[in-house]
This record gives structure tokens, sequence and C-alpha cells, in this order.
């Protein structure tokens, strides 16, 4: 499986035509690929958290939309994503995710594709709990630890 995916690029113009530029990189850096979200888009993605105009809720929104996807690939990176976007991004992004009450429900994510999709699948549902986690002991502590320089 290598480059993206017909519904990737579909998802992509969707995107593209309703003039959501957050939801299109979203949607770029959690396709299909076998690979980790591209740079180009982590980067982007990072400079849209630090603008004032970008809606943060709308972008962890679909983010979460992502997730729900039945591939372990899409849903990995979209955790990676997250991830990324909670250590590098503006604070205001991890703000709103400690202030929701729940952020990925994948205690039960199985992606039956095929041997690698069972394998992964523990992987994700503890990378998933490991990021509540953390936006949880935000909520708690108003302050990320691994942000101190």
């Amino acid at each position: 499986m290598s480059g993206q995916t017909l519904t990737d690029r579909i998802a992509a113009a969707q995107y593209s035509v309703t003039g959501s530029a957050v939801a299109r990189a979203v949607c770029k850096a959690t396709t299909h690929e076998v690979m980790g979200p591209k740079k180009k888009h982590l980067d982007y993605l990072i400079q849209a958290t630090n603008e004032t105009n970008v809606n943060i809720p709308q972008m962890a929104d679909t983010l979460f939309e992502r997730a729900t996807n039945s591939s372990w690939v899409v849903v990995f990176k979209a955790l990676v994503t997250t991830h990324h976007l909670m250590v590098h991004g503006n604070e205001r992004f991890i703000q709103y995710l400690a202030s929701r009450n729940t952020l990925f429900n994948l205690s039960n994510f199985l992606d039956k594709s095929g041997s690698h999709g069972y394998d992964m699948s523990t992987f994700i549902r503890r990378y998933s709990r490991y990021l509540n986690e953390k936006a949880f002991s935000y909520r708690q502590m108003a302050f990320d630890f691994a942000r101190v320089k």
C-alpha cells in the first residue's frame, strides 16, 4: 500500500472545496500511507495553532474524527499528529483538549484487516490512553511538565 488512496484524495479535495485549509492539512497528515505524517503538514498545523483566527476546537474535532477510522494507519497518524500538536503547538491546543471530558475512546479499537492491524491495535489503544492521561494531567495541574525547557 503505497501512495495516497482514492479515499484520501477525495477527502482532501472536499476540505479544499469547503475552504478549510486546517482540515485539509489534518486529512493530508493522516493518510492511509504506511509512513509518519509529513513534516510540512505537521509544521502547517503547528503554525495554525499559533494563529488567532484558527478554530482550535474544529481542528481537534477533525483529528478526533480521523481517529474513528477503521484503519490502524489513519488512527495511529491521528494520534501522532495530536501528540505532536500537544507538545509543539500553541498551549491553546492542549488547553482545549484538557477542557474535554474524553479525547479518544479507543479502548475497543481493533483493525481486522490483517495480522499487522491486529498487532498495531494493542499499541493504538495504549497510545490513546497515554494521550488521554496527558490531557487529564494538564487539566489537573494547568501545566505541562514536558514543555519545560
